[in-house]
C-alpha cells in the first residue's frame, strides 16, 4: 500500500470539488494508482482512454514532473508522492 497526495485541477477538480486529498492505494505503479483514483473519484474517463493511456489533453504530474519523464505508466510510486491530475477547462465537458 502506498500513501499519496492527489491534486485535482481543471475538470477533475470541478467534478470532485476537491483541490487536494490524501489517498491510500493498493497499487504501486502509476497505471494502477490512476485507475484506482479515477474510479474512486469518478474522473477515470477524464484522465484515461479506454486503453488506459493518458488522454491527449490530460496531464499527469508526479512530484511536479510529467509522468512521461519518470518511467511512464509503469513508474513506481512511493509513500508521500504527490500526483496532480489536470485536464484544462476548454469551455465544455465532453465526458
Amino acid at each position: 500500500m502506498v500513501r499519496l497526495i492527489v491534486k485535482f485541477m481543471g475538470i477533475p477538480r470541478q467534478r470532485t470539488r476537491i483541490g487536494q486529498t490524501e489517498f491510500n492505494s493498493s497499487g504501486r505503479k502509476l497505471r494502477e494508482v490512476l485507475r484506482e483514483v479515477g474510479d474512486f473519484y469518478n474522473v477515470v474517463d477524464v484522465i484515461l482512454t479506454e486503453n488506459e493511456d493518458v488522454r491527449p489533453y490530460a496531464r499527469v504530474l508526479v512530484n511536479g514532473r510529467s509522468f512521461q519523464f519518470i518511467g511512464g505508466m509503469d513508474a513506481e510510486l512511493h509513500d508521500g508522492d504527490a500526483i496532480a491530475l489536470i485536464y484544462p477547462w476548454l469551455g465544455h465537458e465532453d465526458f
